[in-house]
């Protein structure tokens, strides 16, 4: 039985979803219809019950880099997306208000953005910035002030102008975008509002949901929130956790960011990263780099760059062996 929790987090009118007392094993998902053919892509459903914090809580968090190496499982994963008709010149953003907020690659896509000693990074934005499709400007359906894991997988909080009956907001950006890479973040208003089994299961979810429509999830690290200190390691841990468990890549924002002034985080709230004195976050100079969202924004776009080398060296290898 699904009960809700509305509350208000990061300012005024932003409406957080919690879908709380699930039963283990029930599908948040429910209504999606399965594949006609089983693949090894097709996950099974995630089941919500008690953690092994034990192996949790030995999850060394700064063990991981801060661009991830892309697996052959990833690598799977991505090739299954372009065979299923996925869109190699579209990813989307799957999170909160770290997400959606012009300070998240927006720039990028108006051409606002200095790459600098990063100009090798140029090709991956005109991979994902098309006449046809600019994901870096596009507004995602899934991302929004106030949403968790949960909220994201919830068919009330989609937008009725752009999604159909039944659709979670996640489902919907899927159909609406057609991608062959999902950018996901949350933790940020997890620590506030579920409890870690909670918050395990449905980031869990998000990822079996993203991978069964032939997508790659891309996860990340979230950053430091003063308020709840070990409530940001352990949900980070667990991000960490789902990332190995699932073999998916992970960007270690939150690492990244321990160096920075106030952990990258802005002091007068600590839900938003920080940004240059200048406002310049797609511009890739050291000043700039003191800043949260100008570090996620070049973690993200060399994360990018990760997948497509590593799509690009295995079907290199894959012709070399055919000739």
């Amino acid at each position: 039985m699904l009960r809700r929790l509305l509350a208000l987090t990061g300012g005024a009118g932003a409406i957080l979803g919690v879908a709380l007392g699930l039963a283990a094993g029930a599908n948040p998902l429910a209504g999606a219809a399965p594949p006609a053919t089983p693949t090894p892509f097709d996950l099974p459903d995630p089941v919500l019950g008690p953690l092994n914090l034990d192996e949790v809580t030995a999850i060394d968090l700064e063990s991981f880099p801060l661009v991830p190496e892309i697996s052959e499982n990833a690598r799977a994963i991505y090739a299954h997306s372009l065979a299923r008709g996925g869109d190699p010149h579209a990813f989307v953003k799957v999170g909160d208000c770290m997400t959606d907020t012009p300070y998240f690659l927006i720039p990028i896509g108006a051409g606002e953005y200095a790459l600098g000693e990063y100009a090798h990074l140029e090709p991956v934005i005109a991979q994902f910035r098309t006449e046809e499709r600019d994901s870096f400007a596009r507004q995602s359906q899934a991302a929004a002030g106030g949403f968790n894991a949960a909220s994201v997988l919830d068919t009330m909080w989609a937008n009725p102008q752009f999604c159909q009956t039944g659709e979670t907001p996640l489902s919907c950006e899927l159909r609406l975008m057609q991608p062959s890479i999902a950018l996901i973040m949350f933790g940020t208003n997890d620590v506030q509002y579920l409890t870690a089994e909670q918050f395990a299961y449905f980031l869990r979810a998000l990822v079996v949901e993203t991978v069964r429509a032939g997508v790659l999830p891309v996860l990340s690290t979230f950053p430091h929130r003063p308020e709840f200190p070990e409530q940001t390691v352990l949900f980070n841990q667990i991000v960490a956790g789902v990332a190995l468990e699932y073999d998916v890549p992970l960007i270690n924002l939150w690492l990244a960011l321990e160096a920075l002034p106030n952990r990258g985080v802005d002091p007068a709230d600590p839900t938003h990263m920080t940004v240059p004195a200048s406002g310049a976050v797609c511009a890739f100079v050291d000043e700039n780099l003191a800043a949260g969202f100008t570090v996620r924004n070049l973690l993200t776009l060399q994360t990018l760059e990760a997948v497509l080398a590593a799509v690009e060296t295995a079907e290199s290898a894959g012709t070399a062996e055919g000739e």
